[in-house]
């Protein structure tokens, strides 16, 4: 599979947060993919199961890049109030099935970023949501 993330020009520094989350992962970077969450991060697995901190996140992540796992941004709004963002859009997900084959998702994510530190991590990843 190609790479199949595009980041804009220009953006807000957390927007480049989570396109920075979508080039790792797609690049197969477990670290890199972790750090962009913050400490007590949650992601939101398909099944409704939150996950909570970047230990337990990590080995989800590490699932996405076994099956070769990129995230195309189709549509992106980030609206943020001093510390805090939130992002939702489109999205589709593309993985390697079982059989080789490449399986794609249409999302409409929600994710909920924080400046910490100065630095944009993301408090909350839910990117499974049906389009």
């Amino acid at each position: 599979m190609s790479t199949a993330f595009a980041k804009p020009a220009q953006g807000t520094p957390a927007e480049g947060a989570l396109y920075s989350f979508i080039a790792a992962l797609s690049a197969g970077e477990l670290s890199a993919a972790t750090a962009c969450f913050t400490r007590e991060g949650c992601m939101v697995t398909p099944d409704g199961t939150a996950v909570h901190g970047r230990a337990a996140i990590a080995p989800i992540l590490a699932q996405l890049i076994a099956r070769r796992t990129e995230i195309e941004v189709e549509q992106l709004a980030i609206h943020t109030a001093k510390d805090v963002a939130l992002a939702g859009g489109r999205l589709a997900i593309r993985s390697q099935g079982p059989d080789g084959s490449v399986l794609v998702q249409p999302c409409s994510p929600t994710v909920a970023l924080q400046r910490v530190e100065g630095v944009w991590k993301i408090a909350v990843l839910a990117p499974w949501a049906k389009s």
